[in-house]
């Protein structure tokens, strides 16, 4: 119970350094999480399959989320054409609270999806205006458009954990 506690509190603390330090800290802040959560989280090195697995989502859904002007970053120094690497680092984040925090999501999938589903607008809707972010949509539409992204988002994590579980031919707690 305290280790799913310690890693839901250190993905808030990354979370808080991630929107608030943009591209200046955020490299640090997501090294030192990352760092951190080896050192202190990680069971099976399998695991990491599934933070990556969450950051190429990330690549991709929030790439199209700014491509299609859903979300308005910045300027910044990042010009690439992907999501910027404090953006990135949040995805990571998520993927490695499925094995620890979110594990009581591996036996109630919906529920975890449902939570998703309230929250995890909320979370862009803050770090939108904490980071300088524009909405580029009206508020119901993007609520309604991240709901359902995340609630399917939590679906593909739990199969993901799930599947890493199995493969490693281990039981995890829940």
């Amino acid at each position: 119970m305290m280790k799913s506690l310690l890693n839901a509190a250190s993905f808030q603390l990354l979370w808080f350094a991630c929107i608030l330090g943009g591209d200046n800290w955020s490299v640090a802040a997501i090294v030192l999480y990352l760092v951190v959560h080896h050192y202190f989280f990680v069971e099976s090195v399998s695991e990491w399959w599934v933070i990556l697995l969450f950051v190429v989502l990330g690549v991709f859904i929030d790439g199209a989320l700014i491509f299609d002007g859903w979300l308005v970053m910045p300027s910044s120094i990042w010009t690439f054409p992907i999501p910027p690497p404090w953006l990135l680092g949040l995805w990571a984040g998520v993927g490695s609270l499925f094995f620890h925090c979110l594990s009581w999501g591996l036996t109630r999938p919906w529920l975890l999806s449902i939570g998703a589903a309230v929250f995890a607008p909320l979370s862009y809707f803050l770090g939108a205006d904490l980071a300088e972010v524009s909405l580029g949509r009206s508020s119901i539409a993007t609520w309604a458009l991240m709901a359902f992204i995340w609630f399917w988002l939590m679906q593909v994590g739990v199969f993901a954990t799930r599947l890493t579980i199995r493969r490693n031919g281990r039981t995890h707690h829940v």
